[in-house]
C-alpha cells in the first residue's frame, strides 16, 4: 500500500523536504492552502524537481460554503445550488481538466460535494460528471472523488450500494474521502471500520484505483483490501475529513498546540511532556521507534536530554509521523491476504502489549492512544475477515 501526502497549512516546506528525503513522493495538493495563479506552477515545478508526483483535489465538498481561500479559484461557484450538485458542470471540469495537464497530474481527480445517503440521484450526479470529464479529459486517468459524511458508513446497505454504482462509472478509480462518526480523531465503531474495509475491497475488485484520502495509522488495516494508497499530512484536519475545514468559520480564540510524537509500535501520539516522564522513569527508550522506522526527525528525543528541552520542533513531529507511516504503509501489504491479515493481527497484539506496559507506568496518550482502538481494529478485521476473506485470498495476486 503507498503512501501520499495530504497537502495542509503550512506543509509547502514539509512537502518539498520529504520529497527530497524520501528521493520522491506523490502530493495531493490543496488549493485552499496555494495561490491559483502564483504559486501552484513554481511549487509543483519544485517537486518535479525532486522526483515528485501530485495530484489536485479540487475540495469542492461544500459548494455552496465559502471559503476566502478556495473562491480565488476560477473554477469556484459564487452562490446557490451549484452545477456540481445538477450533475451539469462542463465548463467547471474543462477548467479543472486545463488545470491538471498544466501541472501533469498523475491523475484527475473529479469533484464531488459530501453526500448524506446514497440514493439513485446521487449516482446519476456522479455518472454524469465522470461522462462529461470522458469528454475533456485527453487521455488523462480519472478519479471520481466519493466524499462520504459521518453516517453513510454506519448502514451496510449505503456501501452496497455505492458498490453497484461504482460498477456503472467509467473511470479508473476512486478517490474516497470520509467524515468520521460523532467526530473523533480515532474511531471508536469497529461497523464503520469494518464499512470502509468492505468498501475499498468492493471497488477493488471491480479493478479500479482506490485512494483513500484525508486518512491516519488507524487505515493501515486497508491493506487487507487492497487500497492502492492512503494520504495523510501535518494537523489533524488533512487526517481525518472534516467539512468545515473547507468553509471560513471566524474563530477568536487563540491556538494551543501541544508538540506531539507519533510512536509507532503502539499507534499511539504522545505529548512530549508525557515522553519527560517517560525520560525520568528510565523507560523513554522503549518508545523509540524501531531501526526501520529511525529518522533525524525524531532522533534527538532519545539521545538522553529531557525531551521538552530538545530542539523538536513543531515540523520534526509532523516528518517523523509522515515518515513513520510511510513505511508502516510500505510492510503493510504481504505476499498473501492470510499473511497480510495475520502481519495486522500480530501489530495490534504488540501495540497492546507495549501500551498496557506504559499504562502501568501512566504513561497515556490521552485522546491519541491507541488502547481502546486496538480491539476496534480487530473486530473489524474479524467481520472483514469472515465476509471477505476467501475472495480476497482467491483474487489477492490479481488485485
Amino acid at each position: 500500500m503507498n503512501f501520499y501526502i495530504q497537502m495542509g497549512h503550512g506543509m509547502q516546506n514539509i512537502c518539498k523536504d520529504l520529497c527530497e528525503a524520501w528521493q520522491g513522493a506523490t502530493v495531493i495538493l490543496s488549493p485552499q492552502n496555494i495561490h491559483p495563479t502564483n504559486k501552484l506552477s513554481p511549487f509543483v515545478a519544485s517537486l518535479q524537481k525532486l522526483n515528485g508526483k501530485v495530484l489536485f483535489d479540487p475540495q469542492l465538498y461544500s459548494p455552496r460554503k465559502y471559503h476566502k481561500n478556495l473562491q480565488k479559484h476560477d473554477y469556484w461557484p459564487q452562490s446557490g445550488v451549484t452545477n456540481l450538485e445538477l450533475g451539469d458542470c462542463q465548463e467547471l471540469i474543462t477548467t479543472l481538466a486545463n488545470i491538471n495537464a498544466s501541472i501533469a497530474s498523475e491523475y484527475f481527480i473529479l469533484p464531488s460535494n459530501i453526500v448524506a445517503k446514497v440514493d439513485e440521484r446521487w449516482g446519476r450526479v456522479q455518472g454524469a460528471i465522470v461522462n462529461q470529464a470522458r469528454q475533456v479529459a485527453n487521455g488523462q486517468r480519472l478519479l471520481l472523488t466519493v466524499a462520504l459524511g459521518k453516517d453513510v458508513l454506519c448502514e451496510d446497505s449505503q456501501v452496497e450500494n455505492i458498490i453497484q454504482y461504482a460498477a456503472q462509472w467509467d473511470v479508473d478509480g476512486i478517490y474516497l474521502v470520509c467524515e468520521h462518526p460523532e467526530r473523533y480523531y480515532l474511531v471508536d465503531r469497529p461497523i464503520w471500520i469494518a464499512n470502509i474495509l468492505s468498501l475499498v475491497a468492493g471497488i477493488k475488485r471491480q479493478r479500479k484505483t482506490i485512494l483513500v484520502g484525508y486518512a491516519n495509522h488507524q487505515m493501515l488495516p486497508l491493506a487487507l483490501a487492497k487500497c492502492d494508497a492512503i494520504a495523510s499530512g501535518n494537523f489533524l484536519n488533512v487526517r481525518w475529513f472534516q467539512p468545515e475545514h473547507f468553509e471560513t468559520i471566524e474563530d477568536n480564540d487563540p491556538s494551543r498546540r501541544s508538540k506531539w510524537y507519533y510512536c509507532p509500535q503502539t499507534l499511539s501520539e504522545y505529548k512530549v511532556t508525557t515522553l519527560d516522564v517517560a525520560h525520568r522513569i528510565g523507560i523513554l527508550p522503549t518508545m523509540a521507534p524501531p531501526s526501520v522506522m529511525t529518522n533525524e526527525h525524531s532522533n534527538i528525543l532519545f539521545e538522553g536530554a529531557i525531551p521538552s528541552s530538545t530542539n523538536y520542533k513543531e515540523p520534526n513531529s509532523f516528518k517523523h509521523y509522515l515518515h513513520c507511516l510511510k513505511i508502516q504503509c510500505a510492510y503493510a501489504n504481504k505476499s498473501s491476504y492470510t499473511e497480510t491479515r495475520d502481519a495486522q493481527f500480530a501489530q495490534l497484539e504488540t501495540a497492546a502489549q507495549i501500551i498496557g506496559r506504559l499504562h502501568t507506568e501512566r504513561i497515556k496518550g490521552q485522546d491519541r492512544d491507541f488502547s481502546e482502538m486496538v480491539d476496534v481494529n480487530e473486530a473489524a478485521i474479524q467481520i472483514f475477515d469472515k465476509e471477505f476473506g476467501f475472495a480476497m485470498s482467491q483474487e489477492w495476486g490479481a488485485l
